[in-house]
């Protein structure tokens, strides 16, 4: 277990509301994508096989992959190869990401 030492709060206000205030959460999406890129869009479909969807009622499967949840999430996590958006990789960055994923994708159908 990590221990902590006591920290002197040196705020202004209430160190008891400070500490419970509201914390800021990162809403950046990490999966926004080129739909004209074949490797994003592979990764779309990689998402769709490990059934990261959410549902959207103009396409006609009534679901698409969730690039702005679970993969965003994913290229967040400890588990992702690059830690950067997917509009910042570089075409060799992306091919890892692929690989990664293809794991991810065999792992769930592999029980």
């Amino acid at each position: 277990m990590k221990e902590t030492k006591p920290t002197v709060y040196a705020g202004s206000g209430s160190a008891i509301d400070n500490y419970n205030a509201p914390k800021p959460v990162n809403t950046e999406s990490w999966g926004a994508f080129d739909k004209n890129n074949r490797q994003h869009r592979t990764l779309m479909a990689l998402c769709r096989n490990r059934q990261w969807v959410k549902p959207d009622d103009k396409h006609p499967s009534g679901e698409v992959a969730d690039m702005d949840g679970a993969f965003s999430e994913f290229l967040k996590s400890e588990r992702s190869p690059v830690k950067k958006p997917l509009m910042e990789m570089t075409p060799q960055e992306v091919s890892k990401i692929i690989i990664a994923m293809s794991g991810v994708v065999k792992h769930k159908w592999s029980k």
